[in-house]
């Protein structure tokens, strides 16, 4: 309650954008001049300029004027899922940087480039990073080693929408929170042009053991994966040996041993994957920085389709 006060006691600078306006409480004593990005579950999430952080509060906290509007465009959203343009509510979060917003219970960060608010042929690809134990992709700076696919290098030469989603917990991308995660991706193949055969899934440490569950569960949505220094059941490898998958980790790992990757290189090895592999011989557990700066790693992954 005392964030939903301290928001709408700042009011922000007019802006060019037509969804810019006037929100009200609904006992009328506060306001605040915010843009609407979306609404889902009798929930609004409102854009503030100033520092461009996403809120999501309960509808009926507002005035029964906004619920009303609010109602008039979830009417007006489009229903073909197959647009080539962005839809309106996601198209303020394309701005050329790194934007917080939430959504299906997880915040998450997504960058896009504002010029991909229109599709290119059939789309743009998609990457989803799951960040390790302890990370924390909601910080002011770039969210870790997702930044790499968003740098100028990679990213004129490969653009694409990037999400890191925030695990609320150190317990991994499980349950709950891997089904959140499924639901965001869904959520954004709707209202962004992204090419539903280049959608690609990577992780490090807590989020390769993330990528590797994530492949299990949703085999047909992924076109790629990369797992760096994590693990996984290897019992799952059958249902995910068709996705193309490059794991990498370091033989001197003393967080996650080098024995899990293998034992899931292993398992898909059996099931007649061809899963590419790389360890490190010398490398240690923070191998990350060193994978995502190769700019092979990046080619290859992109050039993965279903």
């Amino acid at each position: 309650m005392k964030r939903w006060l301290l928001l709408l006691t700042l009011l922000t600078l007019p802006s060019a954008f037509a969804e810019m306006r006037e929100w009200k409480t609904a006992d009328g004593e506060k306001t605040i001049t915010a843009e609407y990005v979306r609404s889902e579950n009798g929930k609004v999430t409102i854009l503030r300029q100033s520092d461009r952080r996403t809120f999501t509060f309960d509808l009926a906290k507002l005035s029964e004027a906004d619920q009303a509007w609010v109602k008039q465009k979830e009417e007006e959203a489009p229903a073909n899922e197959d647009d080539a343009e962005a839809d309106g509510e996601f198209a303020k979060l394309l701005t050329g940087n790194w934007e917080r917003t939430e959504g299906h219970d997880l915040k998450y960060r997504i960058y896009g480039d504002r010029k991909l608010r229109r599709a290119k042929d059939a789309g743009y690809p998609l990457v989803i990073y799951l960040h390790g134990r302890s990370g924390d992709v909601m910080s002011p700076n770039a969210p870790g080693q997702a930044s790499s696919f968003s740098n100028d290098d990679n990213y004129r030469k490969r653009p694409c929408f990037i999400i890191a989603p925030q695990c609320p917990d150190e317990n991994g991308w499980i349950g709950s929170k891997a089904d959140s995660v499924l639901k965001i991706i869904e959520e954004l193949v709707k209202k962004l042009p992204i090419d539903k055969k280049r959608i690609y899934l990577t992780g490090y440490s807590m989020g390769g053991y993330g990528t590797f569950h994530l492949l299990a569960q949703e085999p047909k949505l992924f076109a790629a994966g990369i797992p760096i220094a994590g693990g996984g059941n290897p019992s799952s490898a059958g249902s995910f040996k068709k996705v193309p998958i490059w794991v990498f980790h370091g033989a001197k790992d003393p967080t996650v041993p080098v024995q899990q990757s293998r034992t899931m290189v292993e398992a898909l090895k059996k099931e007649r994957a061809e899963p590419k592999y790389t360890e490190f011989p010398d490398g240690n557990h923070g191998i990350a920085n060193q994978v995502y700066a190769d700019q092979a790693v990046h080619e290859w992954l992109f050039e993965q389709t279903q």
